[in-house]
């Protein structure tokens, strides 16, 4: 009689006739096993410590750019960095596995809530895997944000003022990333900026359909993704879908016209094109604030605000709660066109560096022409300004803003002064000469090799 074998049980037959062979007993399936040969992705995200007496999670991703045939074993383990085992965390170390076919899998360290208001603290990761596999870095710092210190109490500016360059070069704000540099306002785009040394990330913050925030400069999708409509409009799974860098080309921004080879990025955030080495997918697609916060809990960040559509101030409240879970006070701006948003975000969270908005900065430029000077603006830290009022639809008078004049009178009252937005050689070392102590450009890789460059040497082709 003929016996017939589900494929399963075919296989488990078959390895036991292999197991009972005089065979060689390294013949056998795992012959058949392809070698390993991957490039994995370490991401580190920073996590609040949580309430005294509570555990919570610090996660870092492990991720690969294309699945493999076979599971990666990746074994970790934790040293201190300025967290320490058992106070701050718990010692570990172990294995994880990447599953054959999967992207990603996740190395979970637990953290230990206290009630001590502490600075961001981190501890290193390392992690090793069998041969053929190697790290885009074999050991990481995974931070631990700080979220018991209070931000109820009015804002007291420190002198000297941390904004201030007090004779340095100006900070380099990489504005939304890069704008021409690099896919506006995506995770990837704020990585490249930061690891070629901008000083300050500029991000803007738009609330979604389901009270989300998100990481997006325009009202619409349409200019920079292949989806169409509001933000406000759309829920965050529905601007998961989108690719953020469908429309860009390195040097040009978001031009619509380009043929499709020009496109380079586009396809990456939905799965159609590997990532370049380091990334992944989700680093193309439209990123939440907290995911930034995740990212990078070391870097200096500068938030525009949107417009509040309700103009309840819930949108401010909620962002000002999520700042004070990661411990963002003093090493952040955030900053509003709309001064009811920003008046809104002040009341919500008085301890978080502010700049001055429109209106209010309108009447202290006006007020302080000529010889006049300029009063006290203890609730903020900085001027965000245009050179002239040519780039502000909402000012009708033509001024030039930035003088030497409205320098000296800013800085007298302690204000920091940072321009926006400078895109040429020219103008960059126009602004350095006057003074200013903070350049935001769509073209921070330029800037950077000027600030570089030792200031006798510095020109333009």
């Amino acid at each position: 009689m003929t016996r017939f074998y589900p494929l399963a049980s075919a296989t488990a037959f078959a390895i036991l006739l292999s197991a009972c062979s005089d065979s060689d007993p390294g013949a056998g399936l795992s012959e058949a096993a392809p070698p390993l040969s991957a490039q994995l992705t370490i991401t580190p995200l920073a996590a609040p410590e949580g309430s005294p007496g509570e555990i919570s999670t610090l996660s870092s991703i492990v991720s690969v750019a294309e699945p493999q045939a076979r599971d990666i074993a990746i074994r970790f383990e934790t040293r201190d960095g300025t967290a320490v085992a058992d106070e701050d965390y718990l010692a570990a170390s172990g294995e994880v596995i990447l599953p054959a076919g999967e992207l990603q899998t996740r190395v979970d360290i637990e953290i230990l809530g206290d009630a001590d208001d502490e600075g961001l603290e981190y501890l290193e990761l390392s992690l090793s895997a069998d041969e053929g596999v190697s790290f885009n870095a074999n050991s990481v710092n995974a931070y631990i944000a700080n979220d018991d210190s209070s931000c109820d109490a009015p804002y007291q500016k420190a002198n000297p003022n941390r904004w201030r360059r007090l004779g340095e070069d100006p900070l380099n704000y990489a504005h939304r990333g890069g704008v021409i540099d690099f896919p506006e306002n995506t995770l990837y785009a704020y990585a490249e900026v930061a690891r070629a040394g901008a000083d300050v990330l500029e991000m803007d913050v738009y609330q979604t359909a389901d009270n989300e925030l998100v990481i997006l400069h325009d009202l619409s999708v349409d200019r920079t993704t292949n989806g169409t409509g509001q933000v406000v409009d759309l829920t965050l799974t529905e601007l998961r879908e989108l690719d953020a860098a469908y429309w860009f080309v390195e040097g040009q921004g978001t031009p619509h016209d380009q043929p499709e080879s020009a496109y380079t990025f586009r396809g990456i955030a939905t799965g159609d094109k590997p990532p370049p080495e380091g990334y992944r997918a989700e680093d193309f697609r439209i990123p939440t604030l907290e995911e930034a916060l995740q990212r990078f809990p070391d870097k200096l960040i500068n938030l525009e605000l949107k417009p509040d559509l309700d103009g309840e101030g819930e949108y401010e409240a909620q962002m000002a709660e999520l700042l004070q879970r990661y411990g963002r006070r003093d090493d952040m701006i955030a900053v509003s066109f709309v001064d009811e948003a920003a008046n809104n975000f002040k009341a919500a969270a008085p301890c978080v560096h502010t700049a001055v908005p429109l209106d209010q900065g309108t009447l202290l430029v006006l007020s302080s022409f000529g010889d006049n000077p300029m009063p006290p603006v203890p609730e903020h830290v900085a001027f965000q300004v245009p050179p002239d009022t040519s780039q502000i639809q909402q000012v009708e008078l033509e001024l030039t803003v930035v003088t030497d004049d409205f320098i000296t009178d800013s800085h007298n009252v302690n204000l920091a002064v940072q321009v926006w937005t400078i895109n040429t050689c020219e103008e960059m070392l126009r602004m350095i000469d006057l003074g200013v102590d903070g350049i935001m450009t769509d073209r921070p890789i330029l800037l950077e090799e000027i600030l570089n460059t030792p200031p006798e040497e510095r020109n333009c082709p």
